[in-house]
């Protein structure tokens, strides 16, 4: 079966969004624009940011202090006008488990814009308490003993 030219076309435009991501930092950060419309409306678990210039300074916020920023793409599906990946994401932040490597699953849920062919809406799921609780002394503390309670009930 063929795929029609709109989705191919979303398909090198994710491919070009996990190339991206794949060693994401400030360099990678001034590829945003070829990828992501101008009036992005873009949501993690952390913040909800709109526009390119916003995302861009939530990017760059985010990589700051990151050793590394990686994320691995497992599995992807892409139609005419929505995408949804999943991935791991490597992360080794100054201020996180004492500089060690952190990896976090989630997944992407993504809507495409029709007018220029590029991201308008883009969401990530996953763990934050994962990502940045638990690796916070006092709170990771606190996220472990709740976590353990949980797991009691199984």
């Amino acid at each position: 079966m063929m795929k029609d030219l709109k989705t191919q076309d979303r398909e090198e435009l994710i491919a070009n969004l996990q190339a991206m991501y794949s060693d994401f930092n400030k360099e990678a950060v001034g590829n945003v624009d070829s990828i992501y419309h101008k009036e992005i409306s873009f949501r993690d678990p952390i913040l909800q940011v709109n526009g390119i210039d916003e995302l861009k300074r939530y990017f760059n916020h985010g990589i700051a202090n990151a050793t590394l920023c990686h994320f691995a793409f497992d599995s992807q599906v892409v139609t005419e006008n929505t995408a949804f990946l999943t991935w791991q994401m490597r992360l080794q932040h100054q201020k996180l488990a004492g500089g060690k490597e952190i990896v976090v699953p989630g997944c992407t849920h993504i809507e495409f814009s029709d007018e220029d062919n590029l991201v308008r809406h883009h969401v990530d799921y996953y763990d934050v308490g994962a990502m940045i609780y638990e690796h916070i002394p006092i709170i990771g503390f606190l996220v472990g003993k709740v976590r353990e309670r949980l797991e009691a009930y199984d």
